[in-house]
Formats: C-alpha cells, sequence, structure tokens
C-alpha cells in the first residue's frame, strides 16, 4: 500500500513536472573578449568609429528554444542584445589604437567606420532525464558580419560564425535550463567576438 502511494505520487509530480510551465528568463552576462591574437604587437593606428546596426539586433531575442518533449511547456526567453552591445568595446579597445562609437548615419572625415550586424542567432534547449532530476543542454549558433568603409570606399568586410554548447542541471521545474542556456550564449559571444578581432587586428587593409 505504501509503496503504491509513493509511485503515484511520483507518477503525479511528473505530470506537473513536464505539463505545467513556467517561464524562465536567460540573463547573458557581458564578457571580456581580449583573447586575440595579432601578427603585430602594436595596435591597429589611425581613427576608428563603429556602430551595430539596430534592426539586425533583434535576432537576439528567442523566445521558443526547447526542442523534445521533455519540459516543452516551459519557456527560456533569452535576450543577448546588452551582453553583445556591452561586449563589443572591449574587443575593439584591444585592436585599435583610437575607437569610439558613433551615432548611426554620422560619417567622419578620414575615419574607418566599421558597422556590425548580427546575422543569426539559433539558441537550442534539451533537456534529457536522469534517475534523479533532469540534465539540460544548450547548443547556440550566432554568425555576426562587419563592414569597414573610409571616404566612401570599402576597406574590409567579414563574417564570422561560432557554435557553443553547454550542459548543466535541469534544477527545479526546469528552471535550470536558463543559466545553460545563458552560459552557452555568453561563450558563442566571446568566441565570435575574438575571433572577429583577430581578423580585424591582421587585415592589412585596415592598417593602411
Amino acid at each position: 500500500m505504501i509503496t503504491s502511494r509513493i509511485s503515484r505520487l511520483i507518477f503525479i509530480s511528473l505530470i506537473s513536472f513536464f505539463t505545467f510551465g513556467c517561464a524562465h528568463k536567460a540573463t547573458v552576462s557581458t564578457v571580456r573578449a581580449t583573447n586575440i591574437y595579432s601578427d603585430s604587437e602594436k595596435k591597429v593606428a589611425g581613427k576608428h568609429a563603429y556602430i551595430v546596426d539596430r534592426t539586425s539586433l533583434t535576432k537576439l531575442k528567442k523566445d521558443d528554444t526547447v526542442q523534445g518533449l521533455q519540459c516543452s511547456a516551459h519557456n527560456f526567453p533569452i535576450d543577448g542584445t546588452d551582453a553583445f552591445l556591452n561586449s563589443l568595446p572591449s574587443m575593439l579597445e584591444e585592436v585599435f589604437e583610437e575607437v569610439n562609437k558613433a551615432n548611426e548615419g554620422e560619417i567622419k572625415a578620414d575615419t574607418t567606420q566599421l558597422v556590425f550586424r548580427i546575422e543569426r542567432f539559433e539558441p537550442r534547449l534539451k533537456f534529457n532525464s536522469k534517475f534523479f532530476g533532469i540534465d539540460a543542454e544548450a547548443t547556440v549558433e550566432l554568425g555576426v558580419s562587419v563592414v569597414g568603409t573610409k571616404d566612401g570606399k570599402r576597406v574590409f568586410g567579414t563574417t564570422v560564425d561560432t557554435q557553443r554548447s553547454k550542459s548543466g542541471d535541469g534544477g527545479q521545474m526546469c528552471g535550470g535550463g536558463a543559466e545553460v542556456i545563458a552560459d552557452a550564449t555568453r561563450d558563442a559571444i566571446k568566441d565570435v567576438l575574438e575571433k572577429m578581432g583577430e581578423r580585424m587586428a591582421n587585415s592589412q587593409a585596415l592598417r593602411k
């Protein structure tokens, strides 16, 4: 009788666990993207200004990230906008001697203007049951492009793609998934910025 009651309680708990959803917001922290390899000991000289295409930033907001049936009733909204915007300057300061944020549409003479754009952001979250509890696995794909122009002429352009994964405890009511997918997004931002920084630091066109 006691065994039967325990089994029933476990069954009811599992049904509640996977059926009644909650919203678990994933908060992405800022990173310092400064691990950049350069062929030169010196930073890129000259005046540089940067902007981020605001319309492309909407791609960094996602709501439906869960794959599979487990925890599918739960929602994990994630927004990497602030993390990307706040992490970008650390990379630029590592690459360029002089770089400032510009207003959109603002063009300065003798200044290389860098326009960054989010090309794609695909966060995916999957849960796997274990004997006690559940594990969360997150995979994030991120693509970012940059175009540099000076005096109306294109002098640089590249697109960087990356994929980063994280795993961890799914936590109570699947809530641990928010931290796991946030960490994977943070790693993706750091990796894509550092790879982009290396391409700019080693660009002969930008060093002219």
